[in-house]
């Protein structure tokens, strides 16, 4: 792959195609043609709106709901109606809440005036980001059963509202998402706001981790509910045991630096402002997304390969449904030629084995990309160099190793060894299937509990008293081919019962037999 010259260019240079929708390799597009995209990466941010960092719950929910609301407290008023991108602002509540409260004016004034401390925490927020495979339905549905479950938690009140992304100001076109404000107070019992909830502050993380992982079990089932295969997991790349690379945190301030950048980055280029820059942190994050989204790709780029050797691999399992069909050849071919592309397809899966290998072994020696500050490494660009290189190799022995693949399973040498092969193999299923094993009932009865052999004496007894000559013997056989096969189902099955009338005279009988057998 091949970047412009400076660290700080090929980063842009990254960033740019895959804002842009472009492919870092070209070459893979054919391989990669027909597959799904990969799903954004997994968003749930909890924060505290708080009057100590200068904040106002009003304000703040004026914002997001794109609403004008008057801030009582402070004598002003937040007017965002003009703000775009708003696509739903809902508000939800336990049954029992007054009427009031549902009003979004209300219930933020209210809550500003019951929080009287000048550090009093107003408001939790959850951030979180929409799998951008769901539709507007699907997004509120999924918005829907997350905030009633926060509801029912909580026995808090939920404002919430769905946020399309800024296309115009160069946000991701996928970037649908949501913000979900919410009281620090319960309601009551009569349906005012009630006590602190502690939830957060006794056991926040624990809390926290709650609410990550039921975000991402609501968003994989929303997701299996359309149809798609793709999965979030709320887990750290660790913790998931990938190996990617994990985004520094940018908090409300780098956010506000980089969206007043890319407005600057709108005019034209003697218009600009030199000072306003790129944070360093957003640039860094930039950066790892940058090789993460290649090493993903090289991933699936591979897999795809591997599929499709595994593919091929499986049609030698079918090559005898296949032989009905096959077209009637004249001549063989010699088999020197079939052992000479058997042994070409074992030097090519060899050598992918030993590309491999390299291909760890450098990856886990990666030179650290900058050597002083925002001074770039040669080690470094050598290592991607050679790295780049050796996938390179990979993937063009990956693509002769299905081809060679290919070559030995249609060889009609080949064919024929299988077909007799698997024609020998089940005449020897045959041969085991005609022949099975039979117990006799002297094998069974060894094998028998106390109890169970005891009935069995007591019924053949009956069947002795009762019975003779040809029928005696049909009865036998009965009651020995019974005994086999409850034995067979179950080994402990539940013991035969003689009828109740003869039980007396079956063991009177059960002992006269058994003292004739002692003489």
């Amino acid at each position: 792959m091949v970047f412009p010259k400076g660290a700080l260019s090929q980063t842009y240079f990254i960033v740019w195609k895959l804002r842009k929708g472009i492919p870092l390799n070209p070459k893979n597009q054919k391989i990669l043609k027909g597959k799904k995209e990969i799903m954004a990466i997994y968003h749930f941010s909890v924060k505290n709106i708080s009057r100590s960092d200068g904040r106002s719950a009003v304000a703040c929910s004026a914002y997001r709901s794109g609403e004008k609301l008057i801030d009582e407290r402070q004598g002003k008023e937040q007017d965002y109606t003009r703000k775009t991108g708003v696509e739903l602002t809902k508000i939800y509540a336990p049954q029992n809440t007054n009427s009031e409260l549902l009003d979004r004016n209300q219930l933020w004034n209210k809550v500003e005036k019951v929080e009287n401390r000048k550090n009093s925490q107003l408001a939790r927020e959850f951030e979180i980001a929409f799998p951008h495979e769901l539709n507007q339905q699907q997004r509120q549905s999924m918005l829907n059963e997350l905030c009633q479950d926060i509801v029912k938690r909580h026995g808090v009140i939920v404002d919430a509202a769905i946020h399309a992304p800024h296309t115009k100001s160069g946000s991701d076109e996928r970037n649908y998402h949501a913000h979900i404000m919410f009281t620090t107070r319960s309601i009551d019992e009569h349906g005012n706001l009630g006590k602190k909830t502690r939830e957060f502050n006794d056991n926040g993380k624990q809390e926290v981790e709650f609410w990550r992982e039921n975000f991402a079990d609501l968003a994989n089932k929303h997701l299996a509910r359309a149809g798609y295969l793709s999965e979030v997991d709320h887990r750290s790349f660790a913790d998931q045991g990938i190996d990617l690379e994990a985004t520094w945190h940018e908090g409300v301030a780098v956010t506000a630096m980089k969206r007043r950048y890319e407005r600057e980055q709108l005019k034209p280029v003697e218009e600009r402002n030199p000072k306003i820059i790129m944070p360093t942190i957003a640039l860094e994050n930039d950066a790892i997304r940058a090789r993460n989204a290649e090493k993903l790709e090289y991933e699936q780029i591979i897999k795809g390969l591997d599929q499709e050797i595994i593919l091929e691999e499986r049609r030698l399992n079918q090559l005898k449904l296949e032989q009905q069909q096959a077209e009637q050849r004249t001549a063989a071919a010699p088999r020197a030629e079939l052992d000479q592309l058997e042994q070409n397809y074992d030097a090519i899966k060899q050598r992918n084995s030993e590309l491999e290998g390299q291909i760890k072994q450098l990856e886990a020696n990666e030179p650290p990309a900058k050597k002083y500050g925002m001074f770039g490494n040669k080690d470094h660009t050598d290592w991607a160099q050679r790295l780049a290189t050796l996938q390179t190799e990979l993937e063009q022995g990956q693509r002769k190793q299905a081809d060679a693949l290919r070559t030995v399973i249609n060889h009609p040498i080949y064919k024929q060894e299988l077909s007799d092969h698997i024609n020998k193999s089940e005449q020897r299923k045959k041969a085991s299937a005609a022949a099975p094993q039979k117990q006799t009932i002297e094998q069974v009865y060894q094998q028998l509990n106390s109890e169970q052999k005891r009935a069995y004496n007591d019924l053949k007894a009956l069947i002795q008293q009762r019975c003779s000559g040809q029928q005696l013997n049909e009865k036998m056989a009965q009651l020995d081919a019974k005994f086999i096969e409850k034995f067979n189902e179950n080994p402990r099955f539940e013991v035969p019962k003689a009828p109740e009338v003869a039980q007396e005279q079956v063991r009177t009988a059960s002992r006269s037999s058994s003292s004739n057998r002692g003489r």
